[in-house]
């Protein structure tokens, strides 16, 4: 019992911080924030056996890292989307358990699209589109800490949305 919500926990924690950063309106806060949940996912994630989204989270440790430098002139290539999103096919070539290997994969490579892009009506959307299938994957493996989260996430994306870009919007015209 212990153990379960231990685990639970640690999948909480992250996705509280990611779910919070998101409204910070801030790209950089959230590359640096996305880090530190990435690591926590990691060891949530292997806690669950989930190794697909073990992979994944790797992965995006480097990706922040690449995104937030990508102001940079050795950052800037469209080849490190290229790469990246090639790194979350092979994690879900290397971790296959079947179709729901692809959902955490997918959902990466929309969010590593979002984090490229320095569009923030894009990035909105784009994270509004990976919420998706990690809400169906987390149902899946029994992450019900990070599916709830996952879905007030969703709720997050839409008034982002809804605060930075169609009020927005509206105020403009």
């Amino acid at each position: 019992m212990f153990y379960d919500i231990f685990v639970q926990a640690l999948g909480l924690i992250p996705s509280v911080i990611c779910f919070t950063s998101l409204q910070s309106g801030s790209r950089k806060r959230i590359l640096m924030l996305q880090v530190v949940c990435s690591v926590m996912w990691i060891a949530h994630y292997g806690l669950l056996g989930a190794f697909t989204a073990v992979l994944t989270n790797v992965v995006n440790i480097a990706r922040a890292g690449i995104c937030y430098c990508n102001d940079r002139p050795w950052a800037k290539s469209s080849a490190w989307v290229a790469g990246l999103i090639c790194a979350y096919g092979a994690c879900a070539a290397l971790t296959w358990a079947g179709w729901t290997s692809v959902l955490p994969c997918w959902s990466m490579m929309l969010t590593t699209v979002a984090l490229w892009t320095h569009d923030m009506k894009k990035t909105w959307l784009l994270f509004l589109l990976n919420s998706p299938p990690l809400v169906l994957y987390n149902f899946m493996i029994g992450s019900w800490a990070c599916l709830a989260v996952e879905l007030c996430a969703l709720a997050s994306f839409v008034l982002a949305v809804w605060r930075f870009d169609l009020r927005g919007a509206r105020r403009a015209a």
